[in-house]
């Protein structure tokens, strides 16, 4: 017969206490907080302010009037001058 890996408790076991210990607090040399890193500080935290989010939604709308402007305008123009052409007629400027 094979042998039970486990034991009926006969065997002692062994325990470890772990005692709590305080963090250490050293005075030697003061951490130093980067005004960066800090939540409130920098252009993430005006980014996340009320200001910060009021004036991105400002500056997508206007990229966007902008974008929009650009491309069209092309096209814009080549019907205008072909509603202007149906309306007034076409421009001649010399005679047969």
């Amino acid at each position: 017969m094979k042998k039970s890996k486990q034991t009926l408790g006969t065997a002692k076991k062994k325990i470890i206490k772990v005692e709590d210990k305080e963090p250490e607090t050293s005075e030697k040399a003061p951490v130093k907080v980067d005004s960066l890193d800090d939540e409130e500080q920098g252009f993430g935290g005006w980014l996340r302010s009320s200001d910060g989010l009021e004036t991105m939604k400002l500056f997508v709308i206007a990229n966007s009037i902008v974008m929009l402007t650009t491309i069209v305008y092309p096209h814009a123009q080549a019907i205008f001058e072909i509603v202007s052409d149906m309306i007034y007629g076409t421009d001649v400027l010399y005679d047969d």
